[in-house]
């Protein structure tokens, strides 16, 4: 196994992660919508949840406030990357392979010289432009630099020196579901929804739809089925439950094969103040929440759709 070796310095989320106070992110939209951002895991964020904000009609901005002293630290310190009298050119990106869409926000020339408490950054998406879930980490560049060539330091303006923070993952859905569920064409002919997954270890792989996700057909005929479930922000279709429940079922189901005769030992020791992390995580979450039956694949599917089924007439009755 061969390790590539960056050409200079390069930093690797000096400032830790998204919880952390030295980086706060704020998710706000339009017409004073709150996208109804949901912390699921230190950096992990679910958006849509109790909202009526909706990705494919309303934007995305989000803002990130760090604070100045550990920045300058990170980047113009003694095991920073770039000389005191450089231009460090920092800005939010997102990148989300569900939506296969990358892009960088408003660009912040920082010096060291600098005055201030703090440096605010933003991007802004667009509607209809993120489905699925993405990652939005703090990016720093080298501007311009006045000093000759030092040996370890980038000198090209442009180049790019690498993370500030751990990236974020925003899972973004309207209906405020906090599942990996992305659409894709598998063809008119092909099923309504398939189970995808694409973990090694369900231990230590996120749950995100990189490794498992809820794949909706969206050329299917009945396609539209499953969409009315978003025409009121708590409603679910009958279809659609049915087809959850199933493949909520299935998920654990996978993992309990997989982890064999771990399982049982995991689901008793886990921490249940964690969060969600790995899929691992996850289905101990929900197996608790619902009280679910694992003992056989036809008890698990009879106590999934029982459990989604109180939740949905809970909400309901909320309203």
């Amino acid at each position: 196994m061969s390790t590539r070796l960056p050409l200079y310095r390069m930093l690797n989320a000096p400032l830790g992660g998204a919880s952390d106070s030295e980086v706060l992110f704020v998710f706000r939209s339009h017409d004073g919508l709150d996208p109804g951002a949901t912390e699921v895991s230190g950096d992990q964020y679910a958006l849509g949840k109790d909202s009526d904000w909706n990705p494919a009609e309303h934007p995305l901005m989000v803002q990130s406030l760090i604070e100045r002293a550990p920045l300058l630290e990170a980047i113009f310190g003694p095991e920073g990357v770039a000389n005191s009298d450089a231009e460090v050119l920092l800005a939010l990106e997102w990148a989300s392979a569900d939506s296969c869409w990358r892009m960088l926000g408003p660009v912040h020339g920082l010096r060291h010289e600098e005055a201030g408490s703090g440096v605010m950054l933003n991007i802004e998406l667009e509607p209809g432009t993120v489905r699925g879930s993405g990652f939005l980490s703090v990016q720093a560049f080298l501007g311009q630099s006045k000093a000759e060539f030092v040996p370890g330091f980038a000198h090209h303006p442009g180049a790019r020196l690498g993370p500030l923070a751990q990236p974020i993952e925003i899972i973004i859905d309207g209906d405020g579901s906090l599942f990996p569920v992305v659409e894709e064409s598998l063809g008119a002919d092909g099923p309504l929804w398939e189970l995808k997954t694409c973990w090694s270890d369900p231990q230590d792989e996120p749950f995100s739809s990189d490794y498992v996700a809820l794949v909706l057909n969206n050329a299917h005929p009945h396609f539209e089925q499953l969409r009315d479930r978003r025409a009121l922000n708590i409603e679910q279709s009958p279809l659609m439950r049915q087809v959850f429940a199933a493949w909520l079922a299935l998920v654990i189901a996978q993992v309990k094969a997989d982890m064999g005769a771990q399982f049982d030992t995991y689901q008793d020791t886990l921490d249940t103040d964690e969060g969600i992390a790995s899929i691992a995580d996850a289905v101990h979450t929900f197996i608790r929440m619902g009280d679910l039956n694992t003992a056989s694949l036809p008890e698990l599917f009879i106590s999934t759709q029982c459990w989604l089924d109180r939740r949905i007439r809970a909400l309901e009755n909320a309203v």
